[in-house]
C-alpha cells in the first residue's frame, strides 16, 4: 500500500514537472492600460515610430497603450525567463507587416512571468478593423485580440518606405485613395490628414527593415 502512494506521488510529480514552464494559453493573459481601447500606433520598418506608451487616441490624444502580458503555466505558476522573441504580436487579417523579430516583446519574462510591448514595432502597413493577437510560440492567447490598431508611412506594407507609398500617401491626401481608407494615412489618428501626416510621411521615406 505504501508503495502504491509514494509511486502515485512519483507520477503526480513528474507530472507536474512535465509542464512546468509550458505556457498555458488559457491561463496567460495580455492587457492594455483602461483608456487605450481603439488606439492607433504608428511604425516604420526601422523602428522610428512611436513606441506603444505615446500611442494615438482619437482626436490625436497621446495614450499608454503599453501590452503587458502575464505568462502562466500548466500548472498555474508565473514562468521565469521565457524568451522574447517567443512572444510577438501579429493583427488579425495580417494588416501590420513586421520585420525579423520586429513586433517581439521587450524582454524575456520576469520573475512573475511578465513582460510588456512598449518599444516601436519595427513594422509597416496598417491594421484599421483589425484585433492585435498575442502569439506564444506561434500559437495566439486564448480569448481574442486586444483593440489597437497600427499605421505607417510603409502604406504597401513591404517594409520598405518608397515612391510607391508616397504615390498612395498622395492619393489618401487628395481623397482619392480607393483601395485603403483616409485611416492608412492619418498618423496621429485626428481624422484628418495634414501637415503633421506630411512631416511623419517625410521623415519615414528612405526607411527599411535593418
Amino acid at each position: 500500500m505504501l508503495r502504491r502512494f509514494l509511486l502515485g506521488i512519483m507520477v503526480v510529480s513528474l507530472a507536474s514537472l512535465a509542464w512546468a514552464g509550458v505556457p498555458d494559453l488559457n491561463l496567460s493573459t495580455a492587457t492594455i492600460p483602461a483608456g487605450a481601447a481603439g488606439a492607433s500606433v504608428f511604425t516604420l520598418p526601422n523602428g522610428g515610430g512611436v513606441g506603444f506608451d505615446a500611442a494615438f487616441a482619437a482626436g490625436a490624444v497621446v495614450v499608454d497603450a503599453t501590452i503587458t502580458l502575464t505568462l502562466i503555466d500548466t500548472n498555474g505558476d508565473p514562468i521565469f525567463q521565457y524568451p522574447f522573441e517567443d512572444m510577438w504580436l501579429e493583427t488579425s487579417a495580417d494588416g501590420l507587416t513586421y520585420c525579423a523579430n520586429g513586433t517581439a516583446a521587450d524582454a524575456s519574462t520576469d520573475i512573475n512571468g511578465i513582460t510588456h510591448w512598449t518599444n516601436p514595432v519595427l513594422g509597416g502597413g496598417y491594421s484599421i478593423g483589425e484585433t492585435v493577437n498575442v502569439y506564444i510560440a506561434g500559437s495566439p492567447l486564448a480569448g481574442g485580440g486586444l483593440n489597437l490598431t497600427f499605421n505607417s508611412a510603409d502604406i504597401n506594407g513591404d517594409l520598405s518606405v518608397n515612391l510607391s507609398d508616397i504615390a498612395a500617401f498622395t492619393q489618401v491626401l487628395g481623397g482619392n485613395y480607393v483601395n485603403n481608407p483616409k485611416y492608412a494615412g492619418d498618423f496621429n489618428n485626428d481624422n484628418v490628414i495634414n501637415l503633421s501626416d506630411i512631416v511623419r510621411m517625410t521623415a519615414g521615406i528612405g526607411t527599411h527593415c535593418n
